[in-house]
């Protein structure tokens, strides 16, 4: 089934006009929301939704009880993520959330299934908006909030966009204050969580990425496309980078190359997948490194020094 194209109704909404540093101050002294252009929303639509979902996923989704969110993985074959998403219960069947690139890819292959679990399926990119929350008690009348995994207290929200542009408004009474997505990106950033955006589908097996550690993988689910690769590679090992947090001077965007400078010789270290600006105006990003170039002086793709930041978790499986 071929997804509709849908219409970005985030480009409606009033500007965010002050710098990227001053936001991210605000995110570190007041409650925020952020508008989240880049998330699509897809409805897989049927009393057995759940079961379809769960049948593919990485996590367990048929006991998702009302009002929680999950994070979880679609994979290939060979145990490589095509799409990774939040997931929540809907009257309808189930919402997926995640990055809009993604979407159409998602569909078209969980739509081999729906005839067998009588599904359909929806994108109410344009309907729905999603929102983060830097704080999880940021609760907002006609948002369905949703708690975020992680060691911050976040949440998403779930909204009409006319909610949403009320909230830049002030016309809910809401206290809030705007920032953008690339500073919400901080927040993951933060947590050393990253969605996958097609530019970066079918390059990792979900270890690299921390996906074990962060709660989207359940090693007692059962089978799923990819299952046997990932199991592999957790218990036998051989997984050889990592996503890690660094921060530095220099600029640096998605699909950047990190360098390593090894005995004197600069060789590559891995690639960046996330970045922004924080509130001293320093870059902070996420990056998948090869686990040899960790000890070794690491640099921007324009040579500027690059520290790395202690994880906030280890890298042990979650037993789910």
């Amino acid at each position: 089934m071929e997804s509709t194209p849908s219409i970005n109704r985030y480009e409606q909404l009033p500007e965010i006009d002050t710098t990227l540093q001053e936001q991210a101050k605000q995110l570190g002294t007041t409650k925020t929301f952020s508008p989240l252009p880049s998330m699509g929303v897809l409805l897989i639509k049927g009393d057995m939704a759940a079961k379809l979902l769960h049948g593919q996923a990485s996590q367990k989704i048929e006991d998702l009880p009302e009002g929680e969110l999950r994070l979880s993985l679609l994979t290939s074959p060979k145990g490589r993520p095509y799409a990774t998403f939040y997931v929540v219960r809907h009257p309808e069947g189930l919402l997926l959330l995640l990055p809009r690139s993604t979407l159409e890819t998602t569909q078209t292959n969980l739509s081999k299934f729906a005839p067998l679990y009588r599904c359909t399926f929806e994108d109410k990119s344009d309907e729905i908006a999603v929102v983060g929350f830097n704080h999880a008690d940021a609760k907002v009348e006609s948002v369905d909030a949703f708690n975020l995994p992680g060691v911050t207290e976040r949440s998403i929200g779930l909204c009409r966009f006319e909610t949403l542009t009320a909230l830049f408004n002030g016309s809910n009474n809401s206290e809030l204050t705007p920032v953008s997505e690339t500073t919400w990106n901080l927040t993951q950033i933060e947590n050393v969580q990253i969605l996958l955006e097609q530019s970066h589908t079918d390059q990792f097996i979900p270890q690299m990425l921390n996906y074990q550690a962060t709660g989207a993988i359940s090693f007692k689910k059962g089978c799923y496309t990819g299952q046997e690769i990932i199991a592999r590679a957790q218990y036998r090992g051989g997984v050889k980078k990592r996503l890690q947090r660094l921060i530095g001077d220099g600029e640096a965007k998605a699909g950047d190359q990190v360098v390593c400078l090894m005995e004197g010789d600069k060789t590559e270290a891995g690639e960046v997948l996330l970045s922004a600006i924080n509130a001293e105006g320093k870059t902070e990003l996420l990056a998948v490194l090869k686990d040899n170039t960790l000890e070794e002086p690491l640099l921007t793709a324009d040579d500027q020094p690059l520290t790395l930041i202690d994880l906030p978790y280890g890298l042990e499986k979650q037993e789910i």
